[in-house]
């Protein structure tokens, strides 16, 4: 199988970016540039690429689900992020979610490179402020709230009432409240529509 490229990036400067380095490194025998999130999927289908370079976040955002779906779809596809994505928690998501490395848009072209070329030899690659991200322990993740907290966290972004949660889930609605309250204190958030956006943002849940 040759080895092509893919890059998806929303932001026109960076993709076209990434392109020429790989075509002035001869990194790749083919690069196919991928412009948005609704093609992405259909495109890995058509070109069946080796190695992916994605933004998930930018001016416009791509959903983590989405991103998820092309894991799951191309489970082989050797896939290197490059955003200037500060959010713990999402870098979190997006790891678990089977990538191989995770550099910011400040990396150097050295960088780069030795991001791609360790990936393709089946090695991962971080540069080090993702790595001073993902280890502060100065936010609350994903793993510090208990299966229960996670349970109300999904029925609250589906409209449920304290009431409608207690009656699922067999507890009392003074339990819930509590519950509802240790959540917003441990995530920081003020109100039960910031903590449905911090979870849809997250991929916890959706909003469909």
């Amino acid at each position: 199988m040759s080895k092509t490229l893919a890059i998806f990036d929303p932001q026109f400067i960076t993709r076209q970016g990434i392109q020429r380095l790989a075509d002035e490194a001869q990194l790749f025998e083919a690069t196919h540039v991928i412009e948005s999130e609704k093609s992405l999927i259909q495109t890995l289908r058509k070109t069946q690429p080796t190695f992916l370079v994605i933004d998930y976040i930018s001016s416009e955002n791509v959903n983590i689900d989405t991103f998820r779906a092309v894991k799951k779809e191309f489970p082989s596809l050797k896939t290197l992020v490059i955003s200037d994505d500060n959010d713990k928690v999402r870098i979190q998501t997006i790891i678990k979610a089977g990538i191989k490395g995770f550099l910011t848009k400040s990396c150097s072209k050295k960088e780069i490179l030795e991001a791609v070329d360790t990936i393709r030899d089946g090695g991962k690659f971080f540069c080090n402020k993702v790595v001073d991200i993902i280890t502060t322990d100065e936010d609350f993740t994903y793993s510090e709230l208990s299966e229960r907290e996670m349970e109300i966290v999904k029925l609250i972004s589906k409209g449920k009432s304290s009431a409608n949660i207690a009656s699922t889930l067999n507890i009392s609605v003074h339990t819930v409240n509590s519950h509802r309250k240790n959540i917003l204190k441990k995530l920081r958030l003020k109100s039960p529509t910031e903590l449905i956006i911090y979870a849809a943002e997250r991929g916890w849940v959706g909003l469909t």
